[in-house]
């Protein structure tokens, strides 16, 4: 049982309950027929109601001692008699039944008042967690907009690029396709299961050898990034196409193909070889007569200083042209294995030379360091070499990171090197395999500087190389050293 404690209220009730008592025992002296303990009963009962259950039981203990001191009191002359114990008995009995009855009363209220306090609470907390239940509702419903918005933005593109594209799941199954991948193969690439579409296509490498499963591109780019030249069966024309294939794993399950068409390259490659050899061949006479007259008109002795001094601009302009015309003969030659170069012995100082000086007349000022012996010479093609050096340097003008120099150095070996480094962010992987097979850019120009240099390279019985990707690429010319 708790132990009952004095605070304000419990004395509060024991003076009532002793004050009760002595008022009942002067009532009782005055009419000895009062039964005085019904009013203490009364007392403990308003106790309990007024002030608690702790207030009523000591107005009870109060009362109790109160009146047994009264009742045993032996200077009292009126004689003890059995109807007083009776009494007092009956006062001990039903006072205690009261503080019982408002001992329950009062933890039913505390119960109630705790229950109370609990539902409050609990309806706090379900305010607090609808209200956040609301504020994640809100979210998930923008999020749920940015998504729709950014997968619409991403089928835009999908769909504006021109070449078959392919979302896979991480079942290897299809699950978009853009509209070049539906006109090139219809929907044998989409919604279909794997083994399905491999009988469908009946997948081979580039020489018609087929390809096991696990090697196919849904399934080897599911993990890692791949690049494949493959053979497929177009269902819906029946014929094969040959296709280069780029995977790229999707985060979480799945992959992204992305499909070119290497016949239609080709055919466009052959397109541009013969415009570019058709206009090649109609601007050369043009541009030539005009670079005479030019020449002519500056040695007019009354030409005015200005008129020169524009003249030779336009005479810089027409020999621009005139080299943009070269690299596009050259590239036309160089589609069809047909560069023509000599083999002769030449000083690379010069060669070099003239090289800075195109970079030069093409609007660059970037420093350039050089490193080069005197008197080293190679075995090769002298105005092809220029061409192929101008080329290096042009590439590491523009992809130099700004203020940055370009660094040239000459190693004068049995096998003359010379490398080009540049300070920018470096060749991608991606590219790097293929950069000087294809036409590759970044961007800007047509891509065709380091086809071309590999074409007028070995062509002259010399070759190039990437000797370092990043940071800062580093190419590398190289030439038999020519005999003393």
């Amino acid at each position: 049982m708790r132990r009952v404690r004095l605070d304000r209220r419990a004395l509060l009730g024991a003076v009532l309950g002793a004050t009760t008592a002595l008022l009942g025992e002067v009532i009782a002296g005055v009419r000895g027929d009062i039964a005085f303990t019904s009013i203490l009963v009364v007392a403990v009962t308003v106790s309990g109601l007024l002030l608690g259950a702790r207030a009523a039981t000591w107005a009870y203990v109060a009362a109790a001692i109160v009146s047994l001191v009264a009742l045993l009191d032996p200077s009292d002359r009126l004689a003890l008699e059995p109807i007083d114990v009776v009494r007092f008995g009956s006062f001990l009995i039903g006072s205690l039944i009261i503080l019982v009855l408002v001992r329950r009363a009062e933890m039913d209220r505390l119960a109630a008042a705790e229950a109370l306090r609990l539902s409050r609470a609990a309806e706090g907390r379900l305010e607090t967690e609808r209200q956040a239940a609301e504020t994640a509702r809100q979210a998930a419903d923008a999020a749920r907009r940015e998504a729709e918005q950014a997968r619409a933005r991403l089928g835009e593109v999908a769909e504006s690029i021109p070449e078959p594209l392919v979302v896979y799941d991480g079942d290897h199954r299809g699950s978009y396709g853009n509209r070049a991948a539906m006109r090139l193969f219809g929907r044998s690439f989409v919604e279909r299961a794997l083994d399905d579409w491999g009988v469908s296509t009946e997948p081979r490498d580039e020489h018609g050898v087929p390809l096991p499963r696990d090697e196919w591109p849904q399934v080897v780019s599911q993990t890692a990034p791949s690049r494949r030249r493959l053979i497929l069966r177009n269902p819906t024309s029946g014929r094969d196409v040959m296709v280069d294939v780029e995977g790229t794993p999707i985060p979480g399950g799945g992959a992204v193909l992305l499909l070119r068409d290497v016949g239609k390259e080709e055919d466009e490659r052959r397109r541009l070889s013969r415009f570019a050899s058709f206009v090649a061949h109609e601007l050369r006479n043009p541009l030539a007569v005009a670079k005479a007259r030019i020449e002519l008109a500056k040695r007019d002795p009354s030409l005015p200083e200005r008129a020169a001094s524009h003249g030779q601009r336009a005479l810089e302009s027409v020999d621009a042209a005139i080299d943009i015309l070269e690299r596009l003969e050259l590239y036309s030659r160089a589609d069809t294995g047909n560069v023509e170069a000599v083999r002769e012995p030449f000083e690379l100082g010069p060669v070099l030379g003239k090289a800075i000086e195109q970079l030069r007349t093409r609007g660059s000022e970037r420093e350039i360091t050089v490193e080069l012996a005197p008197d080293v010479r190679v075995l090769g093609d002298a105005h092809l070499s220029a061409q192929a050096i101008a080329n290096l340097l042009t590439n590491a003008d523009r992809y130099s990171t700004p203020g940055t120099p370009i660094h040239i150095e000459v190693d004068p070996a049995e096998t003359v090197t010379l490398r080009v480094r540049d300070e920018g962010p470096g060749i991608d992987d991606a590219i790097a395999s293929r950069i000087f097979t294809e036409r590759v850019t970044a961007g800007r120009g047509l891509g065709l500087g380091l086809y071309l240099v590999r074409a007028s390279m070995e062509a002259m019985g010399g070759s190039v190389s990437v000797e370092q990707r990043r940071p800062g690429a580093t190419f590398a010319l190289r030439w038999p050293r020519a005999p003393r």
